[in-house]
């Protein structure tokens, strides 16, 4: 089966050093950050300087994620297993300065579903705008988080 492909572009007044402090926060707060990670489905494995390996996800659907991340704005995570996707599939962030301030962000994704999730899957994402826009909107919920705390620095 191919993998289907999503791509977002947007832009936002969130400075990029912010967005991408937030990707790879991988601390207690990672939840609050990601509104689409519950707290009961979180859990790090290992942390180390330009990686991590984490569980996120909610009820019932999560994934464990390889992350790495280079220090010129690109965060990357490797599906390793999920209830709902096969190993493999990934999620890229990039983040880079924007005209006047604020960032410009690009999210692409690969990603094959598996299991009974190969038909509600893409249904669900067709209900919900399409995959890119699927993706567009859990997004947009870290952003506002990132906006209502005023940019202020993670401590």
């Amino acid at each position: 089966m191919k993998s289907a492909v999503y791509d977002v572009r947007l832009e936002t007044n969130v400075a990029p050093e912010r967005l991408l402090a937030a990707a790879i926060d991988f601390s207690e707060r990672r939840p609050s950050l990601w509104p689409t990670i519950t707290r009961r489905r979180y859990r790090v494995f290992s942390l180390g300087d330009h990686s991590a390996e984490t569980e996120e996800g909610t009820s019932p659907v999560h994934h464990r994620y390889k992350y790495a991340w280079t220090d010129d704005g690109v965060v990357r995570a490797t599906t390793v297993d999920a209830s709902a996707m096969t190993a493999g599939s990934i999620w890229e962030l990039r983040v880079r300065p924007g005209e006047g301030g604020g960032s410009k962000v690009d999210i692409h994704v690969e990603m094959r579903f598996k299991g009974l999730m190969r038909v509600a899957g893409p249904f669900m994402f067709r209900l919900n705008g399409g995959g890119a826009e699927t993706y567009r909107k859990w997004f947009m919920k870290t952003l506002a988080v990132l906006e209502a705390e005023g940019f202020r620095k993670v401590k």
